[in-house]
């Protein structure tokens, strides 16, 4: 058995992008792996291949191909086709509903919630960062607004005005610092003299790696995301709303094994995806 992976030139500035060349990078360790692009990870085993190389690879019976939501159909003629729901079906780009020959899985259950692949197994593939993402104890005289991927602009713009007694410093956006570092290092050295960190966007990493780097990291709550649904993934360190920013300072001290947990459990769900994939496409395989 073999993967390929629809990834893209690797981009440490996209989510996506980092968790399909982590995967890739992971299953490189027991299996040939091609991802599409020119480029990948770091210390990845996984093989880089142009477009025909790669149409060439899908059509064979033992290739598992792997594309992202953001994929529409199957431009490989694949014929081995795993979904991987990176973000909320048809939000970027793609399709809402793929095909019955399909196998769908899901970065996280939120984003497949309510829909027909609400059980649909979860792959959580995380690289913490945590030797970069590191707090250096230097002055704090900024703020820092995360938008990304954010569904309700105006309700949070509304919300966040609720505290703007608490926006003493310069605002500077975020979105446009990661648009103008060169790497990941840079961006550390820009979140270690940010104060407070807000994001709108509920999944986004970035609102941890800030917490990583020292700053109070704050997320303005979504319409749809409950507090509980919130932490049911976040867990440590960061604050759902300013109201709970005392309980992301009590718990920052479990971030990090959290976090070293999570990454482990990686690894276990790798295993357990392979497993699955075997026996969805036993026949063929």
């Amino acid at each position: 058995m073999k993967f390929l992976i629809y990834s893209f030139n690797y981009d440490w500035k996209s989510g996506g992008n980092q968790v399909l060349h982590d995967l890739g990078k992971i299953l490189s360790q027991d299996y040939t792996t091609y991802v599409f692009g020119t480029t990948t990870v770091f210390e990845s085993k996984a093989i880089c291949v142009n477009i025909d190389k790669a149409k060439e690879i899908a059509i064979q019976d033992n290739v598992i191909t792997i594309y992202p939501e953001v994929i529409s159909g199957n431009p490989f003629n694949a014929k081995n086709v795993v979904r991987y729901v990176l973000y909320y079906p048809g939000w970027h780009a793609g399709d809402k509903e793929y095909s019955h020959n399909e196998l769908i899985i899901t970065y996280n259950n939120e984003y497949v919630k309510d829909t027909k692949y609400d059980n649909a197994f979860v792959l959580t593939v995380l690289n913490p960062k945590l030797n970069i993402m590191r707090n250096h104890n230097k002055k704090r005289n900024k703020i820092g607004l995360l938008v990304r991927k954010c569904k309700d602009f105006d309700y949070k713009m509304n919300l966040l005005n609720q505290y703007k007694h608490l926006l003493k410093l310069p605002v500077i956006s975020i979105d446009d610092e990661i648009n103008k570092c060169t790497d990941l290092r840079n961006l550390s050295k820009i979140y270690n003299i940010i104060s407070l960190f807000i994001s709108f966007d509920p999944y986004s990493y970035h609102s941890t790696m800030a917490a990583l780097c020292g700053c109070t990291s704050v997320v303005i709550p979504s319409k749809e995301i409950s507090n509980e649904e919130f932490y049911n993934v976040q867990k440590y360190g960061v604050a759902y709303g300013f109201e709970n920013i005392d309980f992301a300072k009590l718990t920052y001290s479990k971030m990090i094994d959290h976090l070293k947990q999570m990454e482990q459990n990686t690894f276990t769900q790798c295993t357990k995806f392979v497993i699955l994939v075997k026996s969805h496409f036993s026949k063929k395989l």
